[in-house]
Formats: C-alpha cells, structure tokens, sequence
C-alpha cells in the first residue's frame, strides 16, 4: 500500500453569515429510512489552481464562500432529532406542530436557528501525497483494474463522527454538539487539492450534495470576479412535505388502508425485518426502548446473516469501462432484445448493470446455482414524483432485481442470449417502482410502520449487491472559478469496505479516444465502476476475460 500521510492543519465551526430564524422542519418519510446508512461522502481531486498567483489564500476563500452558501442552506448548520417518543404528552413544544404521520416514532426533523445549532465541521489538511499517486492520469487507459485498496482515499474524510439522526447526542469538550456535515479541504503536494464532503444520509443524498457544491462554485466565481453584481440568487428547495403529499391515501390517520398497504407489499423491494430474531451477527438488533416489553408479529423475513462471511477479507478495485467497451456491452443487450421487447428501453446503465451484476456472480461461483440471488438497487424519485433537480433531502429507496444464479452466469448459456435477458429483467423490475401510483402506496406503507427505520430494503454478502449510482449527477460539474481548464483529476464515492457494495457513476472527462469532445451522454467518457468484494471472488473477477470486453 502507497504510504499517504494526512496532517491536519485546523478544524473549525461555520455558520451562515445570517443567523437564522428558529424552525423545526419535519424531514419526508424517505428520509427517515434512511436513518442507519452510511454517510454520503463525495471525495473531488483538483488540479492546481491556474488562475489565481500563489499568494492566494485558499483556504480562507473557501472558507468564506461556505459561509455565505450556508445562507441559502441554513438548516445544514443545525441538528438532525427524532421523535423518540409513543406519548403525545411527551412530545416536544416544536414537535407538537408537525402533521401527525410526522410526529410519529421515528420520524426525524431538522432543527436550526437556535444557540444549539453545531454548524458545520470545516477541516483543513496538508499531505506528502500528490495528484498522480492517489489518481494516475493514465488510469483510465493503462490501469482500467485500479486496486484502490493500494491508493486510499479514506485520508482525505473528515474523520469527526457526526451525529445520530435518533440521537442522543452529547457535546465536545468545546461544548459543541456534533455536526451533520463536515468538510475536509486538503491541499496536496503537488498544487493541487481534495474537497470531501460527509453528509448524514436523511440530510442529503449525492444529488443534493452535488446542488450544493454547485452552488458553493457560484458564490465562489462571483467573490473571485470581484463584480459589483449582487450575489447570485441560490435555490435550494427544503421542503420535504411536498414529498409526503405524494403518499396515497391519508398518511395521517390511525390506521393505513389494507388495500393501499397489499399493493405495497407486492412490489419488488426487500422487507427484511431488522427486530427478526437473527442469526449471529456482528450487530445486535436494538429495538428501540418503548417497543422492547411488546410482542412483535414479523412484519418481513430474518435479515439472511448466515450468507455473510465478516472475518473473511475484502478488496477494493475501480474498474473503469471505456466507451467502446460501454457500446459493445450494450449493443450485446440490445442485438438479443425479443421482438415484443423494444431494445431502446434498455439503458446503457441498464447494459452495464447487467454486465457488472453477470460478472460478479460469475466470480462467485454461482454459475449453477438455483437459489435466487439480489441486486438492490439505490433509487431516486425525485423524476418520477415530479420534484426538481433542486429538492434537497434523501428522496431514495432501494428495489430488489432478482434472478437465480444460474440465469445470471450459467456456463451452458451463450452471452448473446443472458445478457438481453438480464437487462430485460433489470428494466422490467425498475419499471415496476418508477410509477407514480406505486411509490404512493410505497409512502403509505413507511408512514404506518412503528419506525421508518425497522424495514430493511437491502442487504449484503454471498447472495446480495447493493448497488448506489450517481451516474448523471453532475460529478464532474463543478468549477470554483480557480482553474482556466475543467480541473477535476478525479471523483470519488466513499462506501463501507463491505463484501457486495457496488457504485456506478461516471468516468472523468478525458482528451483521449475514450472520450468525446462536449460529451453529450453519461457514458461518452466511459464508466468508472467502485466494486468491493470478497477478496477471492475479486481475484476470479478481474481474471475473467469477459469482464473488460
């Protein structure tokens, strides 16, 4: 492993430049579920500034844009809390306000504008490492099978554990609670520098962290004009009720509607029950104090333990397809589409799923096996729900794409035919939850559970991937007004080291043949794929001569 040494220089509190009126705003029903998964954490690489002489200070410049995006972002400076309570009489004064679905167990809301407001955890760092060592210009053509393992970028993360969304949470000995977000800023040895970003999930997924570093580089371009212009006007869109008046039926009554609830139920997506008795496991279940003394009817099946093997290690690669290589897989899925099939329904994402979801079940020797084995695959609604670009928050769920071992890697069945009839599969399943109706039914169905958080919606280990993409999220646009040419080396999306966690998203823009001039597509400069498995199936992987086409 590549030594990378990280020395923090300083950490601080920032806050908006206004201070903000109090509010506690109740966060959607998606949000909620989101409560126990990993933080999103993007990681940007930038080459060194160009337009601006060495004296400048860039640490202060970001430093104050933050500040004053802050001001169209005010709740990020504020305290993610939960109702933690079954008593009405117990409820808290801000709380007593909020709808009823909303002041359920569970539910969590963002509240800022007080003297408790933790504001954001602003890091700033140096390392020995330079651009070259931690992403090679020539990955993408010379070292498509990078082991990231070698190169880490975990350095480069605030390493401030942030706050639990159910709480409770106790003060440092500054007497500041924790933070929901923090920021690293680390300058590299070559010039250049690392922006990372840690975020709890139900405040943001990566399309609303993206908004936001958007509008950070707004701020950013406009201080470096200098213009006597006013500020460019921010839009972010906080309002999450717009999100919970998509449920169908009335969420706010005291039962759920049975019909509503049975066409939730028959939709593909997971309801592992986390208050199941398991098998062993290296987390025990905690179910939450008021329900402990109850008896409790399974509402989903056990979370499958025995399938995930903890001590066993696991490796971390980033494979980068090129766009002839993207082409040639999705041209092998649409040259096998049935008749009754229109192959243009099938995505390029689609094709590369196929692909990725084929291949790994290969390397896990599960080419003859009959039992069903699971692709869940991270979903955002805001297209289908009608949100906008600029709806802030977590509006995502999980769905789960099955099929049996067999029908994913046979060695009896040509390519020609598994790979259409994968992507076929992955299209039909997406289809099924990318309704309008459905993900109401689905919102009806978490507004009636005794907390958003007691269904799992994914899993992983020998039989599961969980898949999260940010293809077209806008990785690699964004642009602080520092560098005359786009100046992102490389974008990074930090998961857990965990046996199954897989993320899609795009490839950086390149001047090679791998990529066009203006790309117009997600995939024109290719697609990087971040794969962790268990080391032995990762060594059968990147041996397979199928998988880089």
């Amino acid at each position: 492993m590549t030594s990378v040494e990280i020395s923090p220089l300083h950490s601080e509190r920032i806050f908006p430049t206004k201070a903000p009126t109090e509010r506690a705003v109740p966060l959607s029903l998606l949000d909620a579920t989101t409560a126990d998964f990993a933080c999103t954490c993007p990681i940007w690489l930038f080459e060194r500034p160009d337009k601006v002489d060495d004296e400048f200070d860039l640490v202060d410049h970001f430093r104050q844009a933050l500040r004053i995006t802050l001001d169209a972002y005010p709740h990020w400076a504020g305290q993610l809390k939960s109702i933690s309570t079954l008593h009405p009489a117990k409820l808290k004064p801000e709380q007593l306000r909020f709808p009823p679905n909303a002041r359920r167990f569970g539910r969590i809301y963002s509240h800022y504008g007080t003297s408790e407001d933790p504001g954001v955890e602003f890091v700033t760092a140096t390392t020995n490492a330079t651009l070259e060592t931690l992403s090679p210009a020539s990955r993408t053509t010379k070292c498509p099978l990078f082991d990231r393992g070698k190169v880490s970028l975990t350095g480069l993360v605030p390493s401030l554990r942030l706050a639990n969304s159910l709480g409770p949470n106790a003060g440092n000995e500054a007497g500041f609670l924790p933070p929901i977000i923090a920021i690293q800023l680390t300058k590299l040895a070559c010039g250049g520098f690392a922006l990372a970003i840690k975020t709890l999930h139900p405040l943001a997924d990566i399309q609303t962290v993206i908004h936001f570093v958007q509008d950070w580089t707004k701020i950013s371009q406009w201080i470096l004009s200098g213009s006597p212009s006013p500020k460019p006007n921010l839009t972010p869109l906080f309002d999450p009720t717009r999100l919970d008046s998509m449920a169908a039926g009335d969420i706010n009554g005291e039962q759920p509607d049975a019909a509503i609830i049975n066409q939730a139920l028959s939709l593909p997506m997971h309801r592992y029950d986390w208050w199941a008795a398991p098998a062993p496991c290296p987390w025990a279940p905690e179910i939450p104090p008021p329900f402990r003394d109850q008896e409790h009817t399974p509402v989903g099946p056990a979370m499958p333990w025995s399938e995930w093997d903890f001590d066993g290690s696991v490796s971390h690669y980033l494979v980068h397809l090129n766009r002839n290589q993207v082409e040639k897989i999705y041209a092998a899925t649409i040259d096998g589409s049935s008749d009754d099939y229109i192959g243009s329904r099938i995505s390029r994402h689609d094709a590369v799923l196929a692909h990725i979801w084929s291949c790994i079940t290969r390397a896990r020797q599960q080419g003859e096996d009959r039992g069903l084995v699971h692709c869940d695959l991270a979903y955002g609604t805001r297209p289908v729900l009608g949100l906008g670009d600029n709806f802030i928050g977590s509006p995502s769920l999980m769905m789960n794409i099955e099929m049996t071992g067999v029908d994913l890697a046979s060695p009896d069945t040509p390519e020609a035919e598994r790979m259409p009839s994968i992507a076929r599969h992955i299209r039909n399943t997406v289809s099924q939850i990318s309704d309008k109706a459905a993900l109401g039914a689905h919102l009806h169905s978490v507004a009636y559970e005794k907390t958003p958080q007691r269904i799992w919606q994914g899993f992983l280990g020998r039989r599961h991937l969980i898949v999260t993409t940010w293809a077209r999220a806008g990785l690699y646009e964004i642009d602080f007004g520092l560098n005359s040419l786009p100046s992102i080396r490389y974008a990074e999306g930090v998961l857990p080291t965990l046996d199954g966690d897989v993320l899609i998203k795009d490839a950086p823009p390149s001047k090679d043949q791998d990529g066009l001039s203006g790309a117009r597509s997600w995939t024109d400069y290719g697609v990087d794929v971040s794969l962790h498995l268990r080391t032995e199936d990762m060594e059968r992987l990147i041996r397979d001569p199928l998988f880089l086409p």
